[in-house]
């Protein structure tokens, strides 16, 4: 199992929808949201809560892309001879994760040193660490639900799906907008959302709290039904139950 993640690591390192959408846009957007956009009496606060959200944004966008991965691997053939394998359904979706997991890291990494270095944002050595751990963990349920597209839909419809909801799940969830800014109803229905919980964590510790116990818990029934999407979505893309 170590060799396949090892393989899909390298062959998503390589991808240019993994480098554009985790790694280079996010960058992007929080330069200028940070320069253009705040003014400079809400600088600090503002280019700390813009740090974490655009880390959370280009952590998805990795995740996401991994996910639309295993639509071209099934395309190509790759899920028809990791089938005839001794490996499970459990150890395909966990390598596939496991991969995710790791090719977020650059992402996160990216938007935070640019906070540092760039923006000045300064944090205690234990909330940098907290931060960044939450950020990489929280990512779980959104590269489950990416890879449940990918083993039920088509290439190009994978991608679209997965780029679709990559940018629906991260407007409402509020990482291009704070929450506050939203009419009442919508601004109530995004505490509910994935996106919101999984970036909330981080902002939480950021602004000197303790992570919010309910979004922990949100973020936890949304992974659960997201690895059971994903399980079926292996399921159904081709072997019998």
């Amino acid at each position: 199992m170590i060799a396949y993640i090892r393989l899909e690591t390298r062959k998503m390192m390589r991808d240019t929808g993994y480098v554009t959408m985790g790694l280079a846009i996010p960058v992007t957007m929080y330069l200028l949201f940070t320069t253009l956009a705040l003014p400079p009496e809400a600088r600090a606060g503002g280019a700390l809560w813009s740090m974490v959200a655009m880390a959370a944004y280009g952590a998805l966008g990795g995740v996401f892309s991994n996910g639309t991965g295993i639509a071209e691997d099934k395309a190509l053939g790759w899920m028809r001879q990791l089938r005839i394998t001794p490996i499970t359904p459990f150890h395909v979706i966990a390598g596939k994760t496991a991969t995710a997991a790791i090719i977020v890291v650059p992402s996160i990494a990216l938007v935070l040193a640019a906070g540092a270095l760039i923006n000045r944002v300064s944090l205690d050595p234990a909330q940098w660490l907290t931060v960044a751990a939450l950020l990489w963990a929280g990512t779980i349920p959104f590269s489950l639900f990416a890879l449940g597209n990918g083993y039920l839909l088509s290439p190009q419809n994978a991608a679209t799906a997965n780029l679709a909801t990559y940018i629906g799940m991260s407007a409402l969830g509020g990482l291009w907008f704070p929450t506050t800014n939203f009419p009442a109803w919508l601004g109530a229905a995004a505490t509910w959302t994935p996106v919101n919980n999984y970036a909330n964590l981080s902002w939480s510790v950021a602004f000197d709290h303790s992570p919010d116990p309910r979004s922990a818990l949100v973020l936890l029934a949304w992974t659960a039904l997201a690895a059971g999407y994903a399980r079926r979505g292996y399921l159904r893309s081709g072997r019998m139950v």
